[in-house]
């Protein structure tokens, strides 16, 4: 009986060395599985960082386009013949304006 008993104890001691060395080898692959995830985690922020920086380089062409375009549209304008009227204009205006406040004096 006591032979039974200590073969028994002695068997409880081995289970539970059996179990903690597997406990430790499942804290080891516990650890590797976190740091791939936390490889596979940084590579996905890296991703969404490239997917931004991507998505502004496009946007920026696109304003360099449209600059480009107004630019050209702005140089095809005939500048001289702009300033031409804009002189034309003050002037006929200055006398338009003296005209209407003579007439409302007159009222």
């Amino acid at each position: 009986m006591r032979d039974k008993r200590a073969r028994q104890l002695q068997e409880c001691a081995e289970k539970i060395e059996q179990f903690q060395e597997q406990i430790k080898s499942f804290s080891i692959r516990i650890e590797e599985v976190r740091d791939v995830i936390a490889g596979i985690e940084k590579e996905i922020n890296e991703s969404g960082a490239s997917v931004a920086n991507l998505r502004e380089n496009i946007r920026v062409r696109k304003l360099i386009l449209d600059i480009t375009k107004v630019q050209a549209e702005i140089d095809s304008y005939d500048m001289e013949e702009a300033a031409k009227s804009r002189r034309n204009f003050d002037d006929r205006y200055n006398n338009e304006k003296q005209r209407e406040t003579d007439l409302q004096s007159k009222v």
